[in-house]
């Protein structure tokens, strides 16, 4: 994709979704690895998970809710499972060698194997009786989103357990490769039963759950009703539903002993081969001085690059300070505080959607301008600990978007898209700076105006965000948006004493990241 069309392409649609560590196949094909976009996404894709079973006693909205996360479990379910069968079709068409590293013999193999078969025979058992009580009542229900996704959950989660335990047991003696395949597969399956360990944990039982959301008397009666298999089902149950925690953690360890993924040896082979790559591309370039044919050097003309940080400056300052002063009225009550919110939530909309244009230019300017780094990088600590401030944000924006959702408030639906956009916009920011910060200008004499402009206006916009939510949302509870009548006292407790000082976190570390990235490439 060299074309202007084939970039832009990649900038808005490829990259923000595959961002990563810059590889090379055998084949000579460079491609990004996602190991920085499947990061964020899981972290959104797990607040997402968390809030929406935690808000289960929140009874409007709670049938679209719960059978929205018994969807997404059911797709991450089924990820697993094809994962798990690509990687034993390549085992029997090209050997296990291919895969396999070494061969490992350990005394609690077998042990470990007869214990996981023993629990996930078990649990197959439950979910197909509760499966069956299902099918006895769907004759009974008007079939809503949440009845329909547990029966698929249930007959997915059949497979899974399936699938699982035949990969592995398969595999329980071997270590695999660090290929990028069986990387994401194993990943994948982590997160799977991550996921379904954390739904099962929260939600507890599913039927009394839908009996309290559901008013259909006729399916309430009949999950109700001590048919054989409801006498089964609560004969069975303390039995058997230990058995689903016992057997994800079982089998989340023998995934962990099969991966071993603090084996460095082949991640160190893969970065020498990188740099040798590298090497051999070096070798093949001219002796001649490169010069950007896209983007020209601004080196003597400092006047408009300091012109367009000027201009940023301003738009940023304005921009984020418009949404400070409604805040900052809302907190010295003055006028209606409903219109203030209003306002306020408006305009912190135009806001977001703003950072999310300017995220985008940024994806376009690394496209365009830079280079990504071959050779692979591990994530720092400060990086996972910038990831986790990451998902405590989500998971607030979550809990927003629940609030603009059951509540018809004049500002509701204007809460419910800024939210949403919020969540987008986080998720582009996160991967924009962690994958900016593994790449370098292709002419290192060129001045790139337009990547500085955008880190510029996103670090100060997030400058605004941590003054607003540090000394107005945190100080002044009047300024808040969850409401008591909706919302626990534990919900409203955990939204504004634990993950809103974690927002804040995030915005004034995105600041400094920011900062230090504007300054790297303007060096």
């Amino acid at each position: 994709m060299d074309s202007w069309c084939g970039r832009l392409i990649t900038s808005v649609f490829i990259l923000p979704f595959t961002a990563g560590n810059y590889r090379r196949r055998q084949n000579g094909f460079w491609y990004y690895d996602c190991s920085i976009s499947f990061r964020v996404l899981f972290l959104g894709f797990l607040a997402i998970i968390i809030v929406f079973s935690a808000t289960n006693t929140i009874y409007d909205g709670a049938n679209v809710r719960l059978g929205v996360v018994l969807l997404l479990l059911s797709v991450l379910m089924l990820g697993g499972v094809s994962v798990c069968l690509i990687l034993v079709c390549l085992a029997q068409l090209r050997g296990l060698q291919c895969i396999v590293a070494t061969r490992r013999y350990t005394h609690t193999t077998k042990l470990q194997v007869c214990f996981l078969w023993i629990f996930g025979l078990a649990s197959i058992l439950y979910s197909t009786l509760l499966i069956g009580k299902l099918i006895e009542c769907s004759g009974n229900t008007t079939a809503g989103l949440y009845w329909n996704s547990i029966i698929c959950f249930n007959c997915l989660l059949v497979v899974c357990f399936i699938s699982e335990i035949i990969f592995i047991t398969y595999f329980s003696e071997s270590k695999l490769k660090h290929s990028t395949l069986a990387n994401y597969s194993m990943l994948l399956l982590l997160a799977a039963n991550t996921c379904v360990q954390l739904y099962v944990s929260i939600i507890g039982d599913a039927f009394t759950t839908f009996i309290e959301i559901n008013k259909e008397n006729a399916t309430n009666w009949c999950l109700e009703r001590n048919s054989t298999m409801t006498v089964l089902i609560e004969k069975s149950r303390s039995i058997l539903a230990p058995t689903f925690m016992e057997f994800f953690l079982l089998s989340s360890t023998m995934i962990l002993d099969i991966w071993s993924p603090s084996n460095e040896s082949s991640h160190e082979n893969e970065t020498r081969h990188s740099e040798m790559n590298g090497i051999q591309d070096s070798e093949r370039t001219s002796l001649l001085p490169h010069t950007s044919a896209i983007e020209p050097d601004y080196s003597g003309n400092g006047s408009r690059r300091m012109l367009c940080q000027m201009i940023t400056i301003v738009v940023s300052l304005l921009t984020g300070f418009g949404m400070v002063i409604f805040y900052v009225a809302m907190a010295m009550n003055v006028g209606n505080i409903q219109t203030l919110h209003f306002l306020a939530e408006f305009y912190e909309l135009i806001l977001k959607v703003l950072m999310t244009i300017a995220t985008f230019l940024g994806f376009f300017c690394l496209v365009n301008y830079c280079t990504p780094d071959r050779s692979p990088k591990r994530f720092k600590s400060r990086e996972n600990v910038y990831l986790l401030s990451v998902f405590g944000l989500m998971m607030l924006h979550i809990c927003k978007v629940i609030q603009g959702d059951v509540t018809s408030y004049l500002d509701s639906k204007i809460l419910l898209y800024t939210n949403i956009i919020s969540i987008f916009q986080d998720y582009l920011q996160v991967v924009f700076l962690l994958h900016a910060n593994r790449c370098k200008k292709s002419d290192p004499r060129s001045r790139i105006v337009l990547l500085e402009s955008v880190l510029l206006f996103i670090m100060i916009n997030n400058f605004v965000l941590w003054i607003n939510d540090t000394f107005l949302l945190s100080q002044y509870p009047i300024t808040r948006v969850m409401a008591q009548e909706r919302f626990s006292t534990g919900l409203l407790r955990l939204g504004y004493t634990v993950l809103l000082p974690v927002s804040v976190f995030y915005r004034f570390t995105s600041f400094l990241q920011y900062y230090a990235t504007f300054r790297d490439y303007t060096s």
